[in-house]
């Protein structure tokens, strides 16, 4: 886990702390590139917040489970409960902000199951119940699955063409160099492989806290229709309600596309963020 803050995040009051969660084949570092205007976490310091990033086990600098299947998506979401318990002590902060990505949504949202630990949750890159014709050829190809299927201990090595697949596409150059220099390695390989096994894989229903959903309009793993459906679905059993923003032209991570998208969508989360 890392942890940015600035002197305003000390003295705000009440506390804010943030904890943030990372999509598939990347890690806590993808909040923080070092190239201008793409330092997230470092910028949700400088607005006041104790800004947490953290590599899921299976991944980066966390620890390695014997057979890397084990990182089920319930195996995520108790891990970091414990980690949002760990910050609340940390920061002597009640609720914690919560913040993911694709898979780190899917976290976030049943996270926000408790608002006791809990004050919001921001999700974006989704992919809720029905995916694009997109996805569907290319992830749910039998043959991509048997491949993920077959990976030595259930990890796997994701190597820079991983990246150009879906990732670094709408990014500036030195956005991409630096993602393909820095998130490249080994990882648990149950994060790209559960959602092949069946949409939904996550419960957002239960979600009790604000949310927030961010999806770019041209973004090439949901269906149409499935951006509203979660937004639907998120706390229908909980009491939560979410709001859906659309980044007009953005693809599937509007925080690393080029201008205007990657501004447009921090503006989003920080006005969502300090709205409450």
């Amino acid at each position: 886990m890392t942890e940015k803050f600035t002197l305003r995040s000390w003295l705000r009051h009440p506390r804010r702390a943030i904890l943030m969660l990372p999509g598939p084949i990347v890690k806590a570092s993808f909040y923080d590139l070092h190239t201008d205007g793409y330092a997230f976490q470092s910028d949700l310091a400088r607005a006041g917040f104790f800004a947490f990033a953290i590599d899921y086990e299976g991944t980066g600098e966390s620890t390695y489970p014997a057979d890397g299947r084990s990182v089920t998506h319930a195996f995520l979401v108790d891990e970091a409960r414990k980690v949002l318990d760990t910050v609340r002590l940390l920061r002597g902060v009640s609720r914690v902000d919560v913040h993911g990505q694709s898979i780190g949504g899917a976290v976030a949202s049943e996270l926000c199951a408790d608002a006791t630990r809990a004050r919001t949750c921001v999700m974006s890159s989704m992919l809720y119940r029905t995916g694009s014709a997109f996805f569907n050829q290319v992830f749910l190809d039998p043959a991509f699955i048997a491949f993920l299927e077959s990976q030595p201990n259930g990890y796997l090595a994701a190597t820079p063409p991983f990246y150009s697949l879906n990732i670094v596409t709408r990014s500036p150059a030195p956005v991409a160099n630096e993602i393909l220099a820095t998130q490249p390695g080994p990882y648990a390989v149950m994060s790209v492989l559960t959602p092949a096994y069946g949409l939904p894989w996550f419960d957002p229903t239960r979600a009790k806290v604000p949310g927030l959903i961010v999806q770019g309009t041209l973004d090439t793993i949901p269906a149409a229709e499935d951006p509203e459906d979660l937004r639907a679905a998120y706390g229908a059993c909980g009491g939560g309600t979410a709001k859906l923003v659309w980044i007009a032209g953005a693809g599937h991570i509007p925080l690393i596309e080029n201008a205007p998208f990657h501004t447009e969508y921090k503006t989003a989360v920080l006005h969502f963020l300090n709205a409450h």
